[in-house]
C-alpha cells in the first residue's frame, strides 16, 4: 500500500513577502478608523434655518423623547481661543399641551448622567462636581409658565422655571413654533448664566453663558445614541 501523504504544514507568510497582504491590512486599518471617527463626531449643531417634520399631537399633547426631540448646548471658553464644545442629553422625557393648534405648557424632566459630548475625558469633567454633579443632582426640570405670541408670526417667547443643581431659576425662551394638522415643531437657541444656578467652576476659563438649542421634530440625530 502507498503511503498516506503527508499533511501540508501552513507557510508563514510575512508582509513583506505579499505586498497584497500589507494593502489589505492597511485598508481594513483606514476603514476602522474611518468608522470610529463618524460615530464618534457625527453629530453637528444644529443651523439656523432646519426642516423639521411634525411630532403628532395625540388628545392635546405632545410626548417628547429623544426620537422626535433634541436638548444640545455649546460651552466655551474665555481668551483668544473660545474652543466651543459641543454637548447635550440623550435621555429625557416630557410634553407639551396643544389647545386650538397653540402650544399652551411644555414640560421637560432631563436625565443629567446621560450629558454627553464629543470627547470623553471632557464628559466625565462635565459629570462630576465642578460642574453638573449628576451623582447627588441626576435630574434637571423645565416646566413653563407662560407662552405669549410676538408680533413676528410663528414667535413665541416662553417664560418657565428652570432647575439645575438642585436650583430654580426663571427663564425667558424665544422660540419659532408651528402647530398643523399633522403635529408640531419648534426650534429655540438662547443662553442661559451657568453661574446662576451656582455652577462657578473654572471662573475666568469658562465663560459663564452657555448657549442651548431645543428642537422639536422629526427626525433627531440623536435618536440613535
Amino acid at each position: 500500500a502507498s503511503p498516506a501523504p503527508a499533511l501540508l504544514e501552513p507557510t508563514q507568510v510575512s508582509e513583506s513577502d505579499n505586498p497584497r497582504l500589507h494593502t489589505m491590512k492597511m485598508t481594513i486599518l483606514a476603514l476602522l478608523i474611518a468608522l470610529v471617527s463618524t460615530t464618534a463626531f457625527a453629530q453637528k449643531p444644529l443651523p439656523t434655518k432646519v426642516k423639521l417634520s411634525p411630532v403628532p399631537v395625540k388628545a392635546g399633547v405632545v410626548t417628547l423623547a429623544p426620537a422626535n426631540t433634541r436638548i444640545d448646548f455649546v460651552g466655551t471658553h474665555e481668551g483668544p481661543k473660545p474652543d466651543p464644545r459641543l454637548g447635550g442629553f440623550a435621555t429625557f422625557k416630557g410634553k407639551a399641551e396643544v389647545t386650538d393648534n397653540v402650544i399652551t405648557s411644555i414640560a421637560l424632566d432631563i436625565d443629567t448622567a446621560s450629558l454627553w459630548t464629543e470627547i470623553p475625558k471632557l464628559t466625565a469633567h462635565l459629570k462630576n462636581s465642578d460642574f453638573f454633579d449628576v451623582g447627588e443632582h441626576p435630574k434637571a426640570t423645565f416646566r413653563s409658565t407662560s407662552i405669549r405670541p410676538t408680533k413676528i408670526a410663528g414667535n413665541v417667547d416662553i417664560t418657565g422655571d428652570f432647575t439645575l443643581l438642585g436650583k430654580t431659576c426663571e427663564v425667558k425662551i424665544p422660540a419659532t413654533v408651528m402647530v398643523t394638522s399633522d403635529g408640531v415643531t419648534l426650534l429655540s437657541k438662547f443662553t442661559i448664566d451657568r453661574k446662576q444656578f451656582g455652577m462657578d467652576y473654572g471662573q475666568g476659563k469658562v465663560k459663564n453663558d452657555v448657549a442651548l438649542t431645543v428642537a422639536i421634530g422629526r427626525p433627531s440625530t440623536r435618536a440613535a445614541k
